[in-house]
């Protein structure tokens, strides 16, 4: 093993002149050097290894370097360790080659190129980019300005790549773009924004604990049958997830063709691609979707405060406790049933209990009150018919249809005069109102006199009825009006009273 502490030792150790490690500056072309290399405690301004073969692993420790190239370097593995570093590029490294840097300080992290990589403990105060992914890529107790991953080489029948993002804090943008991962896994990320840009990933991708202060942007990913989710999350920006797309709706000649079998002709499949916020709290939510891909956003326990309507084939999806505090309505009026069940499902999977209150409270939040009635109503409504028969009539007949769950005044209106017409009807075919000197059943003036009475009954009028009618049984029956007439024309005047004073 070759420990190297000055740059002129580094020099006689690639056989180059004494005199080419005097300065601060050194740089190494085309070397091959039999044995381990590593530098220890070493002090540079700027140092440079290009096409320099080692026996073993290059190691750095301790060393204070302004910028350090390593560029189409052959060794078992680059480790950096301890070091306080400016600019440090590794580039072009063997696919076995392992990069490995750890508890250091560096101003930018530049890597392209190379085999599996492996960051913990590093603190970069400007950028970290990793591009042409040639295997796996972990950071863990990462800090850094920006990190971006972007793209990687032709894998051909090596596995994709898999990367892990573990315990990080992030300043400005964390940017994935542009790759076929086997996995992606996102946990205790803190950063500023979170964008995946056409990244694809051929196992359902996992984030726990992520905070994103201005934003999530999904765009363009490619996710299996299996939901992806994002779990104990937290984003106080917008979250917008654009192009989610089903793996079975990518053409065939993109898929992967597994080592050994042929590959399949182009085939248009159909598949809805599925994200999950779990136990998350989402400052807003909108969500959008080409037509060859549907979408689904599911909100399990989650806390959203704005929810847009999503456009083309994505739909949102309430289950557990979760709760929207706004959804935004456009244009949209809700006068009737057909209207509330057609924007519910312009924007849900189903209209589920919880969907209902978010529109409701939103309504109510804008003011619109009759709106937000109808919306009671309807929610009511559908309640009572999901329970058992007889709870299901008691519900959806008589609470519903004839008293109108206390916020619609017309259906109490309508049964109090049905009532009457009905009571007028029965008190003219039995001729108790037309007395015995009255005409038939063609009677105008008779039929008259029913109606008039039959309002008198139901209104609890209780004066200019027959003398001839003053029975026990006529009593019971004005009683039976009188009390049914007063809880319809209560309710009705309390439903249209609430519907002026708000």
């Amino acid at each position: 093993m070759a420990t190297v502490r000055t740059l002129e030792a580094l020099a006689r150790v690639a056989d180059l002149e004494s005199s080419a490690g005097r300065d601060r500056d050194l740089t190494l072309r085309q070397s091959d050097i039999d044995e381990p290399l590593v530098l220890d405690s070493l002090t540079a301004g700027r140092l440079a290894l290009h096409r320099v073969n080692v026996a073993g692993a290059l190691t750095v420790r301790s060393c204070v370097v302004e910028e350090l190239v390593v560029d189409h370097c052959t060794a078992d593995a680059v480790l950096v360790s301890n070091s306080r570093i400016g600019r440090l590029i590794i580039r072009n490294t063997p696919r076995n080659t392992g990069v490995d840097v750890s508890e250091s300080t560096l101003e930018s992290l530049d890597v392209h190129s190379c085999g599996p990589t492996r960051f913990e403990g590093v603190r970069v105060s400007d950028s970290v980019t990793i591009a042409a992914m040639r295997g796996p890529v972990q950071l863990r107790r990462l800090r850094a300005a920006t990190v971006a991953l972007r793209s990687q080489a032709a894998v051909g029948r090596q596995r994709r790549p898999e990367v892990s993002l573990e315990r990080m804090i992030v300043s400005e943008t964390i940017t994935l773009d542009d790759l076929w991962l086997a996995s992606l896994r996102l946990d205790e990320v803190d950063v500023s924004a979170l964008l995946l840009r056409r990244v694809r990933v051929d196992a359902p991708f996992r984030g726990t604990g992520v905070r994103c202060r201005d934003g999530l942007r999904i765009n363009g990913m490619v996710v299996p049958g299996e939901a992806s989710a994002l779990l104990d999350s937290e984003v106080r920006g917008p979250v917008e997830v654009r192009g989610l797309r089903h793996e079975a709706t990518v053409p065939a000649q993109r898929r992967p063709v597994e080592a050994g079998a042929a590959a399949t002709p182009a085939t248009g499949g159909t598949g809805t691609a599925e994200l999950v916020f779990r136990s998350s709290v989402i400052s807003s939510l909108t969500a959008s979707a080409d037509e060859v891909s549907p979408v689904v956003v599911e909100l399990a326990d989650t806390t959203v405060r704005a929810l847009a309507v999503p456009a083309g084939p994505a739909r949102f999806r309430l289950a557990g406790t979760s709760s929207v505090q706004e959804v935004d309505l456009g244009d949209v009026v809700f006068r009737n049933d057909e209207q509330v069940t057609g924007f519910m499902d312009r924007v849900f999977t189903r209209v589920s209990p919880g969907a209902l209150e978010a529109v409701r409270s939103t309504l109510t939040r804008r003011r619109r009150m009759s709106e937000g009635d109808q919306l009671y109503y309807f929610t009511r409504q559908r309640e009572a018919a999901e329970r058992p028969l007889l709870s299901r009539l008691a519900g959806r007949a008589l609470l519903g249809g004839v008293l109108g769950w206390g916020v619609r005044a017309r259906n109490p209106a309508r049964t109090l005069g049905a009532a009457m017409l009905t009571t007028a009807a029965l008190l003219h075919l039995s001729g108790a109102a037309r007395g015995p000197q009255g005409g038939g059943l063609l009677d105008v003036v008779g039929a008259g006199r029913a109606l008039v009475l039959a309002c008198a009954l139901w209104l609890n009028v209780g004066m200019g009825a027959p003398s001839e009618l003053k029975t026990h049984a006529w009593t019971a029956l004005a009683v039976c009006c009188a009390g049914g007439g007063l809880l319809f024309t209560t309710l009705t005047v309390g439903i249209v009273i609430r519907k002026l004073v708000r």
